[in-house]
């Protein structure tokens, strides 16, 4: 249940071009004031870029749209593959085989999307007496190796909560 933290991305096209420079809009230039004088310094100008122009002429990226078939079919690879994920670690839940670090990244992930921040759902996991397992909480749940049963209870309060 490792994450390696790559995102797979599709290449999209993109082709570099180069244009007149005069052709790009430019950003307004703006006074600044000095600190405690009150006076206004030389303008500054905020139209500096990393690729600058050289001899009137700047490089530009051009990206190719992207069709509406292509943007269902990437759709329907990304919930495949989430999909393919959550049978995974569930069949390792149903194996015993989530490792405790595993358990705790799962239930702290799972408690983050119903609480909506990291830090509510660390002081959950760690101090939050959950009534239908006589009181204990998740941590001592994942450590007791009841990690299907906790899973399982949090998958059907999220259940009700969008219901």
């Amino acid at each position: 249940m490792s994450n390696t933290g790559k995102k797979i991305r599709m290449a999209q096209p993109v082709q570099q071009v180069v244009v007149d420079a005069g052709l790009l809009p430019k950003a307004p230039a703006q006074p600044v004031a000095a600190k405690g004088k009150g006076k206004p310094q030389a303008a500054a100008s905020l139209t500096a870029s990393p690729a600058a122009p050289v001899d009137g002429k700047q490089k530009i990226n051009i990206v190719a749209p992207v069709a509406p078939q292509v943007a269902a079919m990437r759709q329907k690879l990304r919930q495949q593959s989430v999909q393919t994920q959550i049978a995974r670690i569930d069949a390792a839940i149903e194996a015993g085989t989530v490792s405790a670090a595993d358990a705790k990244t799962l239930v702290l992930t799972l408690a983050m999307k119903r609480l909506g921040a990291k830090e509510a759902a660390e002081k959950w996991y760690r101090s939050q007496k959950l009534e239908a397992f006589a009181g204990r909480t998740p941590a001592q749940m994942v450590r007791a190796g009841e990690l299907k049963a906790l899973v399982a209870l949090m998958r059907a309060e999220g259940g009700q909560a969008k219901g």
